[in-house]
């Protein structure tokens, strides 16, 4: 078959992958010259764990008599097949289906060059394009993230494929249809086809944009407090708390080489957190992003609510970090679990199957044991305490709410209950859903019968690790009276907080010992003293 010329004005891009050039950037002639005999490709935005092969399918002759503007196209023997059946599925697709003329038989590549301009026909005609069995490859690299080059090619039409292992099976990626640089020039070549079949465009520039990229990544996600007035140790939290989720994530420079890039930064929280949805933002650079929208669902069945952002097209976004900045509440759903954990992916398809970034944080728990003396021993219920962060009887006692209904002694922090926390019947007080962190008890109401002047003060630390197992332990700090202690109660180390009913049953032993000598001395010499007034009021 008679080889065709191709004349006329290339589109800018109609080689690039998935079978299209569009969007790509013309070269300068320097910027891909080759030396005599040789040509090579080169694969912008390579991906890491890719191998990109090149089959040459037709050759590319450059027409002298129109000066230089123009180039013959011929199928490759080995081709002719392949090249064939790839144009009747492309030519399947077209409304109404087409049929390639007769002058193009045994050269169907130099029909595909006049298809170049149709978007729809040239990426279906790529997709469908399968290397014969027993071809080998002209050229093969590894992509390494950047721009490799798949080198000593001869001039000509290259078949482009990218393979990679996804879940320990070969997988097949997109392919693309490339020129190399012809007569070492990188360059639009132009012609015309038949009347009927229109114009071709040829974009012989010897590179393409990857758009075969791995599974775009997060880069970072952090939390802090929404309120910069509370503590936060990026690791525990309380329920209630205010938080503030910022997500990192860079577009792939890939998103350049599409018509339309679709692009989703989606984030999963637990039935622990409540996300509000108004104040999420999503900035690029310094200022607001736009053209995207946002979805909340939660889940009937897990509690989860899932966030996806969704940007229709990212293209203008290539190369450029995305920042998503939201809040979210931690609620009682955190005692389920004592954690609370979200992670963010990135996706550039709506599926999210890569390897996302998850933040944990987690709450503690705190108890002990109220008891009086005598029959009272180890279960005294009805005594009301105020709680304190820190260290400290000062500032606005804590809140909280009883997690179950009754006088059970067990409470969760929730900044709308009450700051009385009353020992239960089997004398305990068990507080959830606090950070890590120091907590002070001060005695505020007493059971009938027991001193209202000795009142108990002391101070219980919570500490939680980095998987979440939560201890505590009674503190030296406010115990004066040494009516809290730690003792072996049923096995278990147990912090106990003694009522008493007069003086005398003060413990005596370290500081609180001292306390109650002192007191006694006190009491002495406060005898002393009238005496002596008395004595003194008779002498005169």
């Amino acid at each position: 078959m008679k080889m065709r010329k191709l004349f006329a004005g290339i589109a800018a891009a109609a080689t690039l992958l998935g079978g299209m050039a569009l969007g790509a950037t013309s070269a300068q002639a320097g910027d891909a010259a080759t030396t005599a005999g040789t040509a090579f490709i080169t694969v912008k935005n390579s991906q890491v764990g890719h191998t990109y092969k090149a089959y040459k399918f037709a050759t590319l002759t450059v027409d002298t008599d129109n000066e230089g503007k123009s180039v013959q196209v011929g199928t490759d023997s080995a081709w002719k097949t392949a090249v064939q059946q790839a144009v009747n599925v492309a030519n399947n697709v077209q409304q109404p289906v087409q049929t390639m003329p007769a002058e193009y038989a045994g050269n169907p590549a130099a029909y595909a060059a006049t298809k170049t301009a149709d978007e729809v026909w040239f990426r279906t005609f790529a997709a469908n394009m399968n290397v014969p069995q027993g071809t080998d490859a002209n050229g093969t690299v590894s992509g390494d993230g950047g721009a490799v080059a798949i080198n000593n090619l001869t001039e000509g039409w290259y078949l482009v494929t990218d393979a990679y292992m996804k879940d320990d099976q070969q997988t097949t990626g997109v392919n693309a249809i490339v020129a190399t640089t012809l007569g070492g020039l990188a360059k639009d070549f132009t012609v015309v086809g038949d009347k009927g079949t229109g114009q071709g465009t040829i974009h012989a520039v010897g590179m393409f944009v990857a758009k075969n990229e791995n599974t775009p990544t997060i880069d970072s996600k952090t939390v802090d407090s929404a309120d910069p007035k509370v503590s936060f140790d990026g690791k525990t939290v309380k329920i209630g708390q205010k938080l503030t989720y910022t997500v990192k994530a860079i577009v792939p420079e890939t998103a350049a080489g599409y018509d339309s890039y679709p692009y989703y930064i989606q984030d999963v929280a637990s039935k622990g957190l409540t996300i509000d949805k108004d104040s999420i933002k999503v900035m690029a650079g310094n200022g607001a992003a736009d053209g995207y929208t946002i979805t909340s669902t939660v889940s009937q069945t897990t509690g989860e609510t899932t966030t996806t952002i969704t940007f229709a097209n990212a293209k203008k976004y290539a190369g450029k970090q995305l920042v998503v900045t939201y809040n979210a509440t931690v609620n009682d759903q955190i005692l389920d679990d004592a954690k609370v954990t979200n992670t963010a992916k990135a996706s550039h398809d709506g599926t999210f199957d890569g390897t996302g970034v998850t933040k944990t944080l987690y709450t503690g728990n705190l108890e002990f044991l109220k008891y009086g003396v005598g029959n009272d021993e180890n279960k005294l219920a009805g005594a009301t305490f105020n709680v304190y962060a820190g260290a400290k009887v000062e500032g606005t006692p804590l809140k909280f709410t009883s997690t179950k209904t009754g006088a059970n002694g067990v409470y969760k922090f929730n900044a709308k209950g009450s700051t009385n926390v009353i020992s239960g019947d089997d004398g305990k007080i068990v507080l959830n859903g606090l950070a890590a962190g120091k907590y002070t008890f001060k005695e505020t109401g007493f059971v009938a019968g027991y001193a209202k002047n000795i009142v108990p003060e002391f101070t219980i630390e919570v500490a939680i690790s980095d998987n979440g197992v939560v201890t505590y332990k009674l503190t030296r700090e406010n115990n004066n009276l040494g009516l809290a202690s730690t003792a072996v109660v049923d096995k278990v180390n147990t912090i106990k907080v003694k009522n008493v009913k007069n003086v005398t049953q003060l413990p005596l032993t370290g500081a609180a010992g001292t306390t109650l000598f002192t007191v006694v001395a006190l009491l002495v010499a406060g005898a002393g003293v009238a005496v002596a007034l008395k004595s003194r009021q008779r002498m005169h």
